[in-house]
């Protein structure tokens, strides 16, 4: 009788063949898991309630340091209001501003600059050049807004069409005082027509201003006695004018001229000013000569 080996053990638990894979039940069969897939649960939730922080503390510096910044501010403003003026101290401990947060101390001409450095665009542009008068000129003296204020006056005739083309001479020999030379011409003739060329009355017949200034004083040419009303010698100095002549209708300028006081004898009859001297004055025949071609041609 062969030999069959011992007799398995009936509460023995079968082990499978490997070679031979395991047989399982639909039931038991389960989804393949995929890479990186979370399991298939839910985890326990967890409220977490942070730690409230603790209240913060007073910045006892920064309050000292706004108290003493206003105070500054209260001694500044006040002197602004006593002296029109601020005075900035700084010590070397105090950090500089820099440029782009720097203010104008003190007024400046034109706008006050904005906080981003634009022009305040409310603020009316100031006109340059020759302004037209709000009025026409009525008598002469008014033509002498042509030379001090850069007026014109648009209802007078412009220096246009056939010659001569009148002028009249306005002379300044102390600041803030201008009259019209009314005996330059006499070498021209005395006659009514030389007369409204050379020096019209009536301004709504000129066309050109001419605008004599005495602009600087030199040395001593010779001394001039006087004996009315009370004897007295007074010096008689070099002296600098300047010529410009405008139209009258435009303010457009037709001459600017460097000229020489080439009258240099003692005058028969002077008005003295407060320093006591005679000033050399353009002769009638350099003034006639400087003014000859625009008023002929």
């Amino acid at each position: 009788m062969a030999d069959t080996g011992p007799e398995p053990d009936a509460n023995q638990t079968p082990v499978p063949d490997p070679a031979a894979g395991s047989a399982s039940s639909p039931q038991d069969e389960q989804a393949p898991e995929t890479p990186g897939t979370a399991p298939d649960f839910a985890p326990a939730t967890t409220t977490w309630v942070p730690t409230p922080p603790p209240p913060a503390q007073p910045n006892q510096t920064g309050i000292i340091v706004a108290a003493v910044a206003g105070v500054v501010v209260l001694v500044l403003m006040a002197c602004v209001g006593l002296v029109g003026g601020i005075f900035l101290l700084r010590d070397g401990e105090t950090p500089v501003a820099s440029p782009a947060s720097r203010a104008p101390l003190l007024p400046t001409t034109g706008g006050s600059p904005t906080a981003s450095g634009q022009p305040n665009q409310s603020e009316e542009p100031v006109a340059q050049g020759p302004q037209a008068s709000a009025y026409p000129a009525e008598k002469i003296e008014d033509l002498n807004r042509v030379c001090d204020e850069d007026i014109y006056y648009p209802e007078l005739p412009k220096r246009a069409g056939k010659a001569p083309h009148p002028v009249v001479l306005l002379l300044s020999d102390t600041p803030g005082l201008r009259y019209k030379d009314d005996g330059y011409y006499y070498d021209l003739g005395l006659s009514k027509k030389v007369e409204q060329t050379w020096a019209s009355e009536d301004p709504r017949k000129v066309q050109m201003v001419a605008c004599l200034d005495r602009v600087s004083t030199g040395s001593t040419i010779r001394n001039c006695k006087f004996d009315d009303p009370k004897p007295q010698t007074l010096p008689l100095v070099r002296t600098g004018w300047r010529l410009r002549v405008y139209e009258a209708a435009t303010g457009r300028k037709l001459l600017d001229k460097a000229m020489n006081g080439d009258d240099q004898k003692c005058p028969y009859v002077v008005m003295v000013g407060a320093d006591k001297k005679i000033y050399a004055e353009v002769s009638d025949r350099a003034a006639i000569a400087a003014l000859r071609n625009l008023v002929n041609k």
